[in-house]
Parts: structure tokens; C-alpha cells; sequence
């Protein structure tokens, strides 16, 4: 198992150390349970997963941020291996046909109010679950960003 983020080996550790009783008593019917134990290689990437998520929100604002900025951030979380190639293109969907890709926007905001358009006017279960994915990932980014 390769573990790629910071959140899989948290949970990877609290379970570890949960410390956990070899019998239940189920209506005076004694029942034995066995610990097994896993072994668990974390890959490089998911140790420095967060310092990686820290580097990238530190350089980009998702509330103030160009698409020529929204490619240059997406191409570090992929080559980072934070996102999928999936998500990235549901981030790096032109927001505007007739966009300057110089012209700064609010990311943020603006993929907010699609995840809540999508979910208003019927849009599919796919579509808002990537919706919400984008929503998940530009949230984590600003949040990192705010505790520097």
C-alpha cells in the first residue's frame, strides 16, 4: 500500500495506536479477537505531501489569481501528484469565453457559485461530485494559505 497524503497516514497512526481489547462479551457469549498487524511503506511523496500542499498555497491566492496562475498552480499539484489529472481539468476549466488569461479573478468564489448552480438546476451526481472535489482542493489551498 503506498500511502500519497498527509490524512492516510494520520489515520494509518491512530489506528496503530488504539489500543484494543482481545475478548468481547457478547450475551454471556465470550467471543476472542485476534490483532493482526500490517506493514505500511509511505512513498516519499505522501511525507512531504504537506509540506508540498504549504509551498504551493503560499505561492498562489485562489481568491485573487489569473488562469495563467490557475495553470502554473495545477501543473505543481499534478507534478506533486496532489491532484488527479481529473481533477485538474475540472480546475482548469475557462471560467469565461472571452477570458484574459492575465485578468485576476476569485477562483474561489467563482467555483462556489457552480457547485451551487450544479446543484440547483439538476446537474448530475458526477458533475457535482467533481464540483465539490475542486471545491475540496481550493479550500485546503486558501486555508494553508491563511496560517502562514
Amino acid at each position: 500500500m503506498y500511502i500519497n497524503n498527509n490524512a492516510q497516514s494520520n489515520r494509518i497512526y491512530e489506528m496503530q495506536n488504539r489500543i484494543s481489547n482481545n475478548s468481547v462479551n457478547t450475551l454471556g457469549t465470550t467471543i476472542q479477537t485476534q490483532n493482526t498487524t500490517d506493514t505500511v511503506s509511505i512513498s516519499n511523496e505522501g511525507l512531504n505531501a504537506k509540506n508540498n500542499w504549504q509551498e504551493i498555497s503560499n505561492n498562489y491566492d485562489v481568491t485573487n489569481i489569473s488562469q495563467n496562475e490557475m495553470a502554473n498552480m495545477v501543473s505543481n499539484l499534478i507534478d506533486n501528484k496532489l491532484i488527479s489529472s481529473a481533477d485538474s481539468l475540472h480546475l482548469m476549466a475557462p471560467r469565461s469565453m472571452n477570458l484574459d488569461p492575465d485578468v485576476k479573478f476569485d477562483l474561489l468564489a467563482t467555483t462556489r457559485k457552480s457547485l451551487v448552480f450544479a446543484k440547483e438546476n439538476g446537474g448530475s451526481v458526477e458533475e457535482i461530485k467533481n464540483k465539490e472535489r475542486a471545491m475540496d482542493i481550493l479550500e485546503t489551498l486558501r486555508n494553508l494559505s491563511n496560517k502562514t
